[in-house]
């Protein structure tokens, strides 16, 4: 906080602006938001979720933050959606209402508490033949289409940044807007912060979210989601901390909570050294989660997690009103039914010509022996065989090892629900995978792991090696291994994605192939060829 005298003297001079609210200059205050589906008409909800984030931003709770981050498609839907000025025209919607109300007064509230906000929006803009963005998608009949946008209102609440979604889930293609070449957009902020943005299912592709990093040398990100948990490698906290930890970048992640369909889970996260603060949840919840975050420009550094004393426990926290979907790419990876008694395993495995080793040790622990206890299987692939949660081709390389229900690799990437009783027979003494992941010129490679309590383990929990580091035109040998020891795991392995550059075009009409057929390609062709012919003749009879 303010020293007295600095207080003092900022009231004096009326300034409406402040120094940023942490105490250290090389830091700066940051906060997310989950934030639960608003039920109701489409009107109530758009009213209630609006009057729920000026309650947030005006409260107690946000009055040291620098910025506030709330989640994805929460807000408003299409029938409220709302124009976005462009931020070149540096407009303020609190004083210009020529918005959805939604818009002003969140824009009002911003304001008044004086710090920089970052909400997500259905945006409507007009189209036609002679107007309107760049979209890959025709422009519909009505003349009006749609965006998944995030803004960003500085502590004016003023209007200072726009990102239009890149990479859109399932069913949203049918109804928003895409740029026909992505956005890649960073805003500068007067706490010496420059950030870039994106919107969930970015996150997994190459642009805007790689491009950021690489081009822009952008190290804070803000996110905002509504993520549908998969297992095993790419649920909520999971994902954002992996990604976070292999780019070294600081993460702001805001998530929507409905865990009963799948979303849940926002957390700040501060590169190798981990989550400053994240939580998951089993019920609809809304939650500010807080954290102080490093400047990079200025040095600053994060305190890793603090790793409590470990004891062997036969049963542990168990996250079972998180639905998830189950990834069904596990059904082509190369994998190794560990045995049930299992106590030292070392093994090679290999998919093709990519090879992953294996050392996995436990220790028994006293438990009931009707209860349940999972299995485990290793696994390698190095494919592109594969898919992001059925929506997208990938391209992925994998050593991991999972749980699974039973001996049967259809119950992997699964978790045993609520009404079974399930025991830790053995816990993990020691886990080490080694691979060497092939060059590439677009690739990424994370570490994946995640407990019982769909929690990944923290940082100071496990050694992560790269050699040579972060070379991408040359291959990269890397070791994963447990340092402490764990009672239970869902997932413990290494998660490289090499970003395929394969479209996908989603069942679009749009972004379908033409394909001429035989015939008229015959017909095309002998068409060209007399023009071409009769146009030599044209030129011969001029000479």
């Amino acid at each position: 906080m303010y020293s007295h005298g600095v207080r003092l003297f900022c009231l004096a001079m009326c300034l409406p602006l402040r120094l940023s609210l942490a105490t250290d200059n090389s830091y700066y205050s940051a906060g997310v938001v989950e934030y639960a589906d608003e039920t109701g008409t489409s009107k109530e909800r758009v009213t209630k979720a609006t009057a729920g984030f000026v309650t947030l931003i005006e409260s107690n709770d946000a009055s040291d933050l620098d910025i506030l981050v709330f989640p994805e498609h929460v807000l408003n839907n299409g029938d409220y959606a709302t124009f976005v000025p462009d931020p070149e025209e540096k407009i303020t919607p609190c004083f210009s209402p020529d918005y959805e109300l939604f818009f002003v007064e969140i824009s009002c509230a911003t304001r008044a508490r004086n710090i920089y906000v970052v909400i997500n929006v259905v945006e409507k803009e007009l189209c036609g033949k002679d107007y309107g963005s760049d979209a890959l998608n025709p422009c519909p009949a009505s003349g009006v289409r749609l965006f998944n946008t995030n803004v960003v209102l500085d502590r004016r609440g003023r209007v200072i940044s726009r990102y239009r979604k890149t990479h859109l889930w399932r069913r949203e293609y049918y109804s928003m807007a895409v740029m026909r070449q992505p956005d890649l957009i960073t805003f500068e902020t007067d706490f010496g912060v420059t950030f870039g943005h994106f919107i969930c299912f970015d996150m997994l592709f190459y642009e805007p979210a790689m491009r950021l990093i690489f081009e822009q040398n952008i190290t804070d990100i803000i996110y905002p989601t509504y993520w549908f948990s998969e297992l095993p490698f790419l649920s909520a906290l999971q994902l954002q901390e992996g990604w976070a930890f292999a780019n070294n970048v600081n993460l702001l992640a805001a998530d929507g909570s409905n865990p009963g369909k799948r979303t849940t889970g926002s957390g700040i996260y501060a590169g190798r050294s981990g989550r400053q603060v994240a939580a998951i949840y089993q019920q609809p919840t809304v939650q500010l989660l807080k954290a102080r975050l490093p400047k990079r420009s200025l040095g600053g550094v994060a305190d890793p997690e603090v790793l409590p004393a470990f004891q062997p426990q036969s049963t542990t926290a168990r996250h079972t009103g998180l639905l998830t979907y189950r990834d069904y790419n596990l059904d082509v990876f190369r994998t190794a039914l560990l045995p049930a008694d299992f106590v030292n395993e070392s093994q090679r495995l290999c998919h093709g010509s990519f090879c992953c080793n294996f050392q996995v040790e436990r220790r028994p622990i006293p438990s009931a022996a009707e209860y349940a206890a999972y299995r485990y299987r290793l696994a390698a692939y190095f494919s592109n065989e594969t898919t992001f949660i059925l929506v997208d081709r990938s391209e992925q390389a994998v050593c991991a090892v999972f749980a699974c229900l039973d001996e049967e690799l259809a119950s992997c990437g699964r978790i045993f629900p609520d009404h079974i009783e399930v025991a830790n027979r053995y816990y993990f003494e020691h886990i080490r995978i080694e691979a060497v992941f092939p060059a590439a010129r677009r690739r990424l490679i994370m570490p994946s792991t995640l407990d019982g309590s769909m929690r990944p383990l923290p940082v100071l929990q496990f050694n992560w090696t790269e050699m040579p580091s972060a070379q991408l035109l040359s291959e990269t040998q890397v070791q994963l291994e447990l340092l402490q020891p764990k009672n239970d795991l869902l997932t413990f392995g290494i998660w490289a994605n090499y970003y395929s550059q394969v479209p996908t075009t989603h069942n679009l009409d749009h972004l379908q192939p033409i394909v001429l057929n035989a015939r008229s390609s015959s017909v095309a062709i002998e068409s060209t060829s007399s023009f071409c012919l009769l146009l030599l003749a044209l030129i011969l009879q001029l000479r």
